[in-house]
Parts: C-alpha cells; sequence; structure tokens
C-alpha cells in the first residue's frame, strides 16, 4: 500500500532521454521520454489496445507510437492517430502523469 497523492523521484534528470524508457514508481509502469524541447514526458506504459508496453514502441516527432499495431499518442496521452481507422476511438488513451524537473531530479505525481 502506497501513498499516492504526493510527489515521488521517479529519475535522475540525466537519466531522460529522446529515447523511450520504462520506469517503475510504486508499482506501476511508466513510459517516460524527453520532447524535441527537452520537456519530460511521463505515459502509462500500456497501450490500450493490447497492452503492450509503449516504452517497447518508438518515437515519431513527439509522439508515442505503439510497437504493435501502431496506434499513435500524444504528450496527453490522447490516441491522435489509428492505422486503417477513419474515426480514433474516444477510449484510445492512456494516462499522462504531471512532472517537475527540480534538483537534478524528474518527480512524478503519482495521484
Amino acid at each position: 500500500m502506497f501513498l499516492r497523492n504526493a510527489w515521488y523521484v521517479a529519475a535522475w534528470s540525466e537519466e531522460i532521454s529522446h529515447d523511450l524508457q520504462q520506469v517503475k514508481v510504486l508499482g506501476e509502469k511508466i513510459c517516460m521520454f524527453r520532447t524535441q524541447d527537452g520537456e519530460v514526458i511521463a505515459l502509462e506504459d500500456a497501450c490500450p489496445h493490447r497492452k503492450l508496453p509503449l516504452s517497447k514502441g518508438r518515437i515519431k516527432g513527439d509522439t508515442v507510437e505503439c510497437g504493435y499495431h501502431g496506434l499513435t499518442f500524444d504528450c496527453a496521452g490522447q490516441c491522435v492517430w489509428a492505422p486503417g481507422a477513419g474515426r480514433i476511438p474516444s477510449a484510445a488513451r492512456v494516462r499522462p502523469y504531471p512532472v517537475h524537473e527540480k534538483y537534478g531530479l524528474v518527480w512524478i505525481w503519482m495521484g
């Protein structure tokens, strides 16, 4: 059992790059990366379609493409592109986590 409404250290600032990586905080898998502007982004590390880790996918600009079927998510966790679909399902989203960099650390709000 964890205290959820608190800030936790997710990583050292220099550990987060433009590459996707999985970080575990409070037992939850989180996909973290930096945007082209250097902002740290944290998303739930499970595609809503088949729960494949997004950290196993790839970066396309400032979006994350799932390696399984190619669903693409923006920094807010909303699916912005689905291959072969004219309309993107509203449920196609992943949870975004608030993050903040301070003192050379990346802090994440898990609540």
